[in-house]
């Protein structure tokens, strides 16, 4: 390495043993995505106390917050991603560079994001149906758009630190932000005569006040370690360059397909219930699905805590020019992956009537207990497969091929809709179930065959020539 500085023991975790540094890595941000995803259950349900309206209005403003996640998330990854692949290639300085220009158009994207937010977001609601909530879709909106930059900046702290190998640093912003915000929640929404005796009493303003206050505070310790302990590898410094039109490109190779990434799965649900609510099978349809999902989506949370840890141990990696450690990385991921998600599979099957009755617990859907059961024990065959998907998008995204990682989810999210479509015309519900739970495997496979491919190939680069005699 040429200009990189003494190492930390991160960066030398990262940049050693692939498998230990997925296990490393990836255990840590498991924590922090599960408790991310916890945090999310209990809010609504925070505000659920509100009354059916607040509970209508996070529901309709729910694509709206998935696209600030989506557009937070690109620039992220798509940083962290060139930042490693310059710890691996041994330019530090090109590393620090990276990253002050990547902090910069984030603010910039935050402030201009957060403006038109407001500005379209009254509209929006009342184009959609939202009128009979509009008020309380606006209390929420308001504060959640203003709070945008505290948004942007906490996933990209957090992403400085994993792309220099500080998982367990990026935990601990990322649950300080969870576990602030349980906090937080119930004073500020509830009056000092509800529940706790004390309380502030804003309602949904209180409840998106919490979610940004919780993130302003959470990103102290990222501040701290990067602007005044300095004891991080990258350096964020006053007087690199703002913007630098090489560096951008590179970040938002992999940032634009990555923010993309979430509108096309967002846009393949609803296709999705559409075809389910609009045939005979109608709402009730689209109840089984959306339950079953959810637990799905809780189980994926392992395979997504190593995907994450995919992409900066690979960058790093394809940065040293160092295919071999690319693909030992790669195929241990899918090894641990699979095996994770098998295991689980196997135990949501057994416990699929329990899981159910989560969601008809309720008079009036206990009906649905059977079906949605069925749905999930049906649906269990694919959860094996489901890491070849996330981790092929993950190693994409860790060689600066965003849009091939776009390519791949949107093709993985869309292949079961044209056999859902066709099922509806003549099947049974089963059928679908059956038919998606089908492409749901073939989609992770023919997507991992291209990826592995495409790994193949950068070996065969990087193997040493034989000598002409």
């Amino acid at each position: 390495m040429t200009d990189e500085g003494p190492m930390t023991k991160d960066v030398e975790i990262m940049l050693g043993s692939p498998k230990k540094a997925v296990i490393k890595m990836a255990v840590p941000i498991t924590v922090a995505i599960f408790a991310s995803s916890v945090n999310g259950l209990i809010d609504a349900a925070w505000i659920s106390g509100l009354g059916p309206n607040a509970l209508s209005a996070i529901g309709l403003l729910f694509p709206l917050f998935f696209i600030t996640v989506g557009v937070s998330a690109g620039i992220s990854v798509g940083a962290s991603a060139a930042i490693a692949r310059h710890i691996g290639a041994g330019s530090k300085d090109n590393a620090e560079r990276t990253a002050s220009v990547a902090f910069t158009l984030t603010i910039v994207t935050a402030i201009t994001f957060s403006a038109i937010m407001l500005v379209v977001t009254r509209p929006l609601m009342m184009l959609i149906g939202g009128a009979d909530v509009i008020e309380e879709c606006m209390d929420y909106a308001n504060i959640l758009f203003i709070f945008a930059t505290a948004f942007f900046i906490n996933a990209l702290m957090s992403s400085f630190l994993r792309s220099e190998g500080s998982a367990r640093r990026s935990m601990i912003v990322m649950l300080a932000g969870a576990l602030l915000n349980l906090v937080l929640d119930p004073i500020f929404i509830y009056s000092s005569d509800g529940i706790f005796g004390f309380g502030l009493g804003l309602g949904m303003t209180g409840a998106a006040l919490a979610t940004g206050v919780s993130l302003l505070i959470a990103t102290i310790p990222a501040f701290y370690w990067f602007f005044i302990k300095k004891d991080t590898y990258i350096r964020l410094r006053t007087g690199r360059p703002h913007f630098d039109r090489a560096i951008t490109k590179d970040i938002f190779r992999v940032g634009i397909p990555a923010s993309v990434e979430y509108m096309a799965i967002s846009l393949a649900v609803i296709i999705m219930n559409m075809i389910l609510v609009t045939t005979a099978f109608g709402t009730e349809a689209v109840a089984i699905y959306s339950a079953g999902w959810r637990i799905f989506n809780i189980i994926m949370i392992p395979c997504l805590g190593i995907g994450a840890a995919v992409v900066p141990i690979c960058a790093a990696a394809y940065g040293g020019r160092d295919s071999m450690k690319v693909k030992q990385a790669f195929m241990y991921s899918l090894k641990i992956s699979t095996i994770t998600m098998t295991v689980l599979a196997v135990l949501l099957y057994l416990a699929a009537d329990i899981a159910s009755k989560i969601f008809t617990y309720s008079d009036d859907m206990q009906h649905l207990h059977g079906e949605i059961t069925q749905f999930i024990r049906i649906s269990c065959i694919f959860l094996p497969f489901i890491g070849f998907g996330i981790m092929s998008s993950s190693l994409f995204q860790s060689l600066g091929m965003g849009t091939k990682a776009l390519i791949s989810t949107a093709f993985r999210n869309f292949v079961i809709i044209p056999v859902a479509f066709l099922i509806s015309l003549s099947g049974t519900l089963v059928d679908i179930w059956w038919g998606t739970a089908f492409m749901e495997i073939i989609g992770p496979v023919v997507v991992l065959i291209w990826c592995l491919l495409i790994v193949r190939a950068l070996v065969r680069r990087d193997a040493p020539k034989p000598l002409r005699t």
